[in-house]
């Protein structure tokens, strides 16, 4: 089963990604973010970064982490990848990604991310019996 899809969207760009629990369908939700902005150009796992993030619900917590993850490209300029993702609390969690510096002639031209939208937003604990995923669209 693929990480995450692309789901159509006239101005922007929405996902769904996929995981065995929603810890793991967030961690797909960030390897996606971090395959728009680099244009799917490898990611060296020359260091480990944690982020962690927190929200009054499920929906808040997936906008803030992903908003992080924005800082950490634009302003720290990171590029990260395999993220392991634990859940702290109900509205808390901790991520753990591999990653490299980013260079424009190594990871290309992606597209830019300016921010997380709850517009479309849809999270689904899948349990034991069905597959996690969550769904979010990111303002271009």
């Amino acid at each position: 089963m693929a990480r995450y899809e692309f789901i159509e969207h006239t101005a922007d760009i929405a996902i769904r990604a996929f995981g065995d629990t929603l810890a793991e369908a967030f961690a797909s939700a960030a390897d996606a973010f971090f395959d728009i902005v680099t244009g799917k150009s490898a990611i060296r796992p020359e260091l480990s970064l944690s982020v962690e993030a927190e929200g009054m619900d499920r929906e808040m917590l997936l906008v803030n982490f992903l908003s992080k993850l924005i800082v950490v490209h634009e302003v720290d300029g990171w590029v990260l990848s395999d993220f392991h993702i634990e859940f702290l609390s109900s509205n808390r969690l901790k991520a753990t990604a591999r990653g490299e510096k980013f260079v424009e002639s190594r990871h290309g031209e992606g597209i830019q991310i300016k921010g997380v939208s709850y517009h479309m937003m849809e999270i689904h604990d899948g349990g034991i019996s069905e597959p996690s995923y969550v769904q979010v669209l990111f303002d271009i």
